[in-house]
């Protein structure tokens, strides 16, 4: 089941992939995708601003996918991932 957030995250990561490539919660964003790191950190700064949180560069060297970036941002927000 997709928690909201994650239904948020994939939702604005569309627009990042506009080829209808069907995306999935555990999709790696570069080996999955094929996005390019410059890509990856335009994506980050989208989920900040949309959510008025802060990533440290620390925690996104172990973020690889939606769910994995849910969970973040869950704790960053308080919110359940």
């Amino acid at each position: 089941m997709v928690t909201s957030i994650e239904q948020t995250l994939l939702d604005m990561l569309r627009k990042h992939i506009n080829d209808g490539r069907m995306l999935a919660v555990d999709t790696d964003f570069v080996s999955g995708l094929g996005l390019e790191s410059i890509q990856v950190m335009e994506f980050i700064m989208e989920v900040e601003e949309q959510f008025d949180i802060a990533i440290d560069l620390d925690t996104l060297s172990n973020v690889r996918s939606v769910d994995g970036l849910a969970a973040v941002v869950a704790k960053a927000t308080g919110g359940v991932s």
